[in-house]
């Protein structure tokens, strides 16, 4: 399958007729020209005139161009669309976007350093399906199940504590969006990772967990921040402006809520880790969830497109080199014009 990077540069072939047009017409009035100045028989016994030459370098201008056009569209040959098989798990990853995520009890922030470490497991999947959610006072599917873990990536760096209108911590929210984004055909293959603080301002996370054991997800949850909490930095045009306050004006304390996320695990047949307590906390999730039963996936890959444009311009650069070689007319010596 030949393809194209640049298909509008072929736009560029209808200069060719135009300059044949004005080629021509530029050469009438020339020959119209030349009678005015010279007698026939004088012009030619100073000028040997080869007109094959001329018509050959002409075809060689117009070829390179042709050519060289050719070369900028960017040719390339493709294989067709194959299907494509892999095995692996189902795995949503349910990201905390509160705002309490901006403290900076870990450097260098809660919600930066979480992402690092998504960042990381994404580094190493292999035929397993990722989905995002993002959850604060809202939960929302920030991107559904696909084989596509680049696209995912780019999803996953847009996500900070702006992405969402509502602020809170609708942690039982974001389980049921997560759980609802797995296919409804299969109690198994399933993984819900839940990055967040713990707090949970909705108070119906039994219900959640519930629905998730029905659904056999097996969730596994990180926390995220310290024991000891820190405040909550707020930001104007990206510098630090103060630290949230209560209504009676007393900074906010965030602190890490480690039994919600205990529960989240324990309940469900996961574990639960404290992001800083071990090196690579989410590659280590990974590694139990590679240990699931996985099932085969099917989606369909484009295959490598060979790049082609080197052939036509060099073709073109030899046709304009063959072409400098060619002298259309040649003056006749003294000798040969006083006979």
């Amino acid at each position: 399958m030949i393809e194209l990077t640049n298909p509008y540069a072929l736009w560029l072939l209808l200069l060719i007729p135009l300059l044949m047009v004005i080629q021509a017409l530029a050469s009438s009035r020339w020959e119209h020209q030349k009678n005015g100045y010279f007698h026939p028989k004088t012009y030619a016994r100073i000028i040997r005139q080869k007109p094959v030459r001329r018509k050959v370098a002409l075809v060689l201008e117009y070829l390179g161009l042709a050519l060289g056009i050719l070369a900028l569209s960017g040719p390339g040959i493709g294989t067709e669309i194959r299907e494509v098989k892999r095995e692996g798990v189902d795995i949503v990853i349910a990201l905390d976007l509160s705002q309490s995520m901006s403290a900076v009890d870990i450097k260098p922030s809660r919600l930066e350093r979480a992402k690092l470490e998504i960042g990381k497991m994404f580094s190493v999947l292999k035929g397993d399906r990722i989905g995002l959610v993002g959850f604060a006072g809202v939960a929302h599917l920030q991107c559904p199940l696909t084989l596509d873990h680049r696209a995912a990536r780019m999803l996953l760096d847009v996500m900070d504590v702006t992405l969402l209108p509502v602020q809170g911590s609708a942690l039982a929210d974001a389980i049921i969006v997560a759980v609802n984004a797995f296919p409804e055909n299969s109690d198994k293959y399933k993984a819900l990772v839940v990055i967040s603080d713990g707090e949970d301002h909705e108070h119906h996370l039994q219900e959640a967990i519930a629905l998730a054991e029905k659904n056999g997800v097996t969730m596994y949850s990180v926390g995220v921040g310290t024991l000891k909490g820190s405040p909550i930095p707020v930001y104007e045009k990206g510098s630090l402006k103060d630290y949230k306050r209560d209504k009676s004006g007393k900074i906010i304390i965030t602190q890490l809520h480690e039994d919600v996320l205990w529960q989240i695990a324990e309940k469900t047949g996961g574990k639960y880790l404290r992001l800083t307590d071990v090196q690579n906390p989410l590659l280590n999730i990974y590694s139990d969830i590679s240990e699931m039963d996985k099932k085969e996936f099917q989606t369909h890959e484009f295959g490598h497109v060979k790049q082609l444009y080197q052939i036509f311009l060099s073709l073109a650069l030899v046709a304009f080199l063959i072409r400098g070689f060619i002298t259309e007319n040649e003056k006749k010596d003294d000798a040969a014009i006083s006979t």
